[in-house]
């Protein structure tokens, strides 16, 4: 990625919308073939937010949370100090995307909706005192401060991490532009402890323990001592989701919200054994796409009645399975 802060064409800053365009421009051409219209994956990742924006859909709000982000990080790397007015914050990213795409200018009270109904469902989601673009703001200064510093690996780092959250934003956005009310925000979880929650479920599930199959709902006891113990049976399934969920990291609201992600993707993963999709690959052969939708469903927006949205956990798990194999392709090279 080429920036506009670049120290190699040291010199005047560039205008916050300059620079604003040059990153949601590029950040989007590196989506290019990951972003999912309904079922299938879009070779160009803009024009369809083009569209969204259009239309004034909740995915075409996605930009607006982005600008806010960029204007925040140039402010901060040009002056070396958070923007002056936050209330105005929405105001001025509105006006950075309409200056390079002429489109947004009339959806604008639209957009400017969605993208705070949007930063909403990811704060709760999240269970994070900030609103997305402050976390986003601050990879976007690290990616540059990296650059600045000619340090590949950390600004390698800061390019990924913006590419994930401009790809869980817009799967949030698309999320809540297919559902009829809005979902109850159902909580991230941490992938590595996501995995090894899924990990113990599809153990206990396969391999169930006639013990963890009884259920203890009384004692009996006779002077004093417990004589017997009245047990109700337990399905395997629930049995393991009683098993892992006292090992859950969190409150009860964790605990349910972890158990939700787990029922889902053992639902997507049914779908994709009776219809394998070749998008994502073998889910159940490939061990690389299997653990890709597992980090994938960790995080992906979902409804608690319906579960995940094909589209939604497809475009995440597309993403982990680059990351994954880009990673063991370096792993495995000669050094």
């Amino acid at each position: 990625m080429v920036s506009a802060l670049d120290p190699a064409t040291a010199g005047e800053p560039p205008h916050p919308h300059d620079f604003s365009e040059q990153l949601i421009l590029q950040l989007y051409e590196d989506l290019d073939g990951f972003l999912f219209d309904g079922s299938e994956a879009v070779d160009n990742a803009w024009p369809l937010v083009v569209d969204a924006v259009r239309a004034g859909r909740m995915r075409g709000a996605v930009p607006l949370v982005f600008a806010r982000a960029t204007l925040a990080a140039h402010h901060r790397l040009v002056f070396d100090e958070p923007p002056p007015d936050e209330s105005l914050a929405l105001d001025a990213a509105g006006d950075a995307i309409a200056s390079f795409l002429s489109e947004a200018r009339a959806q604008l009270p639209a957009l400017k909706n969605h993208a705070e109904r949007l930063t909403r469902q990811m704060a709760i989601a999240e269970q994070s005192p900030d609103a997305i673009h402050v976390p986003l703001s601050q990879t976007i200064q690290r990616f540059y401060v990296a650059l600045g510093q000619e340090n590949a690996a950390a600004g390698s780092r800061a390019l990924i991490e913006m590419r994930s959250i401009i790809l869980h934003l817009d799967a949030c956005a698309m999320m809540l532009d297919q559902a009829e009310s809005a979902p109850e925000p159902i909580r991230v979880i941490r992938p590595d402890r996501f995995h090894d929650y899924f990990m113990h479920y599809a153990s206990l599930a396969r391999t169930p323990d006639s013990a963890r199959g009884e259920r203890p709902l009384a004692t009996l006891a006779e002077g004093g001592r417990i004589t017997a113990v009245i047990t109700e049976d337990q399905h395997p399934l629930e049995a393991a989701a009683t098993a892992v969920r006292a090992t859950i990291h969190g409150d009860d609201t964790t605990r349910d919200h972890a158990l939700v992600r787990i029922r889902a993707l053992l639902e997507v993963l049914d779908g994709l054994r009776r219809a394998p999709n070749p998008l994502l690959g073998d889910a159940v052969g490939d061990d690389t796409v299997h653990l890709s939708l597992v980090l994938a469903a960790a995080t992906a927006p979902l409804s608690a009645s319906s579960g995940f949205r094909f589209p939604a956990i497809a475009q995440i798990a597309r993403f982990n399975q680059h990351l994954l194999r880009r990673a063991a392709a370096v792993d495995g090279a000669p050094h």
